[in-house]
């Protein structure tokens, strides 16, 4: 695979965001170099070697238990927040044009 124009102009379209000439060519060299790298990494011999699922070794686990705990002051919250609807906080949405 390599990243050519086209692809950046995708890439571009679907992040939202402008750029100009040079600033796509030195992405798109970017993009290709760590396609490079990646490449080197899939040449490497890890024929016998055990999947990890982290570098560190856990003998227990670090997370503490998921407990519900009782909150006092959820009024005072709510009563602070800018926007409420029936009880709960009124956050603004996300919305994507999937027409573009």
């Amino acid at each position: 695979m390599e990243i050519n124009n086209e692809l950046i102009k995708k890439l571009k379209k679907l992040s939202n965001i402008e750029l100009n000439q040079s600033e796509e060519e030195k992405i798109k060299k970017d993009l290709n170099d760590l396609l490079d790298y990646l490449k080197i990494l899939d040449e490497i011999d890890v024929d016998g070697v055990e999947e990890m699922i982290s570098p560190v070794e856990f003998s227990t686990s670090v997370l503490r238990k998921d407990e519900v705990e009782s909150f006092e002051n959820k009024k005072e919250i709510i009563n602070n927040f800018p926007e409420t609807k029936d009880g709960f906080l009124t956050v603004p949405g996300i919305h994507v044009n999937e027409e573009e």
